[in-house]
């Protein structure tokens, strides 16, 4: 047995526990750290990616040690689906988020992608370099991170001109070379439509400031377009040579501004409901629906009943429960609220159907309403699991379009709940993507409170 200083000695030599010496908060952050990783790993692969995405984001201005090993991880994960447009989804989030932290790894996810093929409208390759060279600071290193894109294939790299016009107002003597290497490394065989638009684009703003580049380019253009119309017959019907040399570099249309997010109405219920007045409600049947401020409750509820769609009657009797409250007792309240949990179930968005059952849930279980808070918990996991529905059995592919991805739809699930501090786990949602996504806010919440 040890005694005197050699127990002393070999006590101080004992690995000590991780949140030694840490403040309480920062304890909490590194339990809550070690929870999230563990959530993201379990969950399926597009919710886990999310997540480690979100965590690695949220840690990258305190804690970039950590954000990159989310974000490391979150990568490596990534390449492994199979889908190429989730892949691409995910690497324009996590490549600008781990370049300022660790610009070599950040490359070596897009290294690992393929050039699109020719009929492909996007081109994941390109706007992963596109994102990385936009991110890199230094001068040097974005210059050579260029001359590996389009070693790799990547001549669709959206950030060209803005490249080439940085070079040509803070470095002269860089811009012909980096221009003369964008024409040399354009693919003439099997060239995709636009990478000739992006060409063509380049040629139109520095064409005047050396003309031997341009015509350089122009020829490349030529041969390009004339290899594209043999491979599209219809696309060469349906645009002829052009008559004149000068026609020929408008034959492709130019590149398109990046258009505007598609527009969505936006619906909220009132208090009783407390939706997010944001979240985008893909139901026209929602919008524009009658005004029942003028009307007496009955007037209001008989409105309802006259709906065709159970989405509106459902919209409007929540509103009959919001602004008609003093006039309906609470068994009349429980009536109505009943009849709006069956009729959100063939609400056409899964997203506020799933909102309202949650709301409905809560409700219910305040009002002593076991039976009801039940069954409105049953039809909150029903309309969960289509919310979360991936296109395979491993969630490896998304239906839904980048705005609205499961990830994203999770989390915004996960800040409704958060807002009206209503537990997933008393609702029956054990979802590891939603328990992520929870720990994900509470980890925010805590970043907030320390500032503070």
């Amino acid at each position: 047995m040890l005694t005197g200083p050699l127990l002393v000695l070999s006590a101080a030599l004992l690995p000590q526990a991780p949140e030694a010496g840490l403040s309480v908060p920062e304890q909490r952050k590194a339990a809550l750290i070690e929870e999230i990783e563990s959530a993201a790993v379990t969950a399926p692969p597009v919710f886990g990616i999310d997540a480690q995405i979100r965590a690695g984001v949220l840690l990258a201005g305190k804690d970039p040690v950590h954000a990159a090993r989310f974000l490391s991880d979150a990568g490596q994960r990534t390449l492994l689906l199979s889908d190429a447009a989730t892949r691409s989804h995910f690497l324009k989030r996590i490549v600008p988020a781990l370049t300022p932290l660790d610009a070599s790894r950040a490359e070596s996810f897009c290294a690992a992608q393929s050039r699109a093929e020719p009929a492909a409208k996007a081109d994941p390759l390109a706007v992963c370099y596109d994102q990385l060279i936009e991110r890199l600071k230094d001068w040097a290193a974005r210059k050579e991170a260029f001359s590996r894109a389009l070693a790799a294939g990547a001549c669709d790299l959206p950030g060209v001109t803005n490249l080439l016009r940085d070079a040509r107002e803070g470095h002269p003597a860089d811009f012909a070379p980096l221009l003369a290497e964008f024409i040399r490394a354009f693919p003439i065989s099997n060239p995709r439509l636009e990478e000739i638009r992006r060409l063509e684009s380049v040629d139109r703003a520095f064409a005047h400031l050396n003309p031997a580049l341009s015509r350089q380019a122009r020829r490349t253009l030529s041969a390009a377009r004339r290899e594209y119309a043999a491979a599209h017959p219809e696309w060469a019907r349906a645009n002829p040579p052009a008559a004149t040399p000068d026609a020929a570099d408008s034959l492709a249309a130019p590149l398109p501004a990046d258009a505007a997010a598609k527009s969505e109405g936006s619906f909220s219920f009132g208090p009783f409901f407390h939706l997010p007045a944001l979240f985008n409600v893909p139901d026209p049947a929602l919008e524009n629906l009658p005004d029942i401020s003028k009307l007496s409750a009955d007037q209001a509820i008989e409105l309802a009943r006259r709906q065709q769609y159970a989405g509106a009657r459902a919209a409007i009797l929540a509103d009959v429960l919001d602004e008609k409250d003093a006039e309906l007792d609470t068994p009349r309240k429980l009536s109505l609220a009943a009849d709006v949990l069956r009729d959100s179930q063939q609400m056409h968005s899964s997203a506020v159907r799933l909102m309202v059952q949650a709301q409905l849930a809560r409700w219910f279980e305040q009002q002593g309403e076991k039976l009801k808070a039940g069954e409105a918990a049953q039809a909150l996991q029903a309309s969960f699991e289509t919310l979360v529905q991936c296109e395979d059995q491993r969630c490896e592919v998304f239906k839904a379009d980048t705005e609205n991805s499961p990830g994203e739809l999770v989390m915004t699930f996960a800040e409704y709940l958060k807002r009206y501090n209503i537990d997933p786990a008393q609702l029956g949602l054990n979802h590891p993507g939603l328990h992520a996504c929870w720990l994900l806010l509470e980890l925010q919440a805590l970043i907030e409170e320390n500032k503070q």
